[in-house]
């Protein structure tokens, strides 16, 4: 059975992200499959803790979609 976990505060700052990578690791650690979609539409950052620089093109991403790019 999935289960969905959100993780959210109004303000920046809060570690959001890095609770949602830590939690995401721990659980693959045990072998669950995890995925992770940051809806931060203005400044997604999440990819940086899982290894993949601001640099670097990731696609497909959410704000492609949301725009109708993909």
């Amino acid at each position: 059975m999935s289960k969905i976990v959100s993780i959210h505060s109004y303000r920046g700052g809060t570690g959001k992200s890095n609770s949602t990578a830590n939690l995401a690791a721990t659980v693959a650690s045990y072998g669950y499959r995890v995925g992770v979609v940051d809806t931060d539409i203005q400044s997604p950052g999440i990819h940086v803790l899982f290894g993949y620089g601001d640099g670097e093109q990731l696609e497909p991403c959410l704000n492609q979609y949301l725009w109708g790019k993909c």
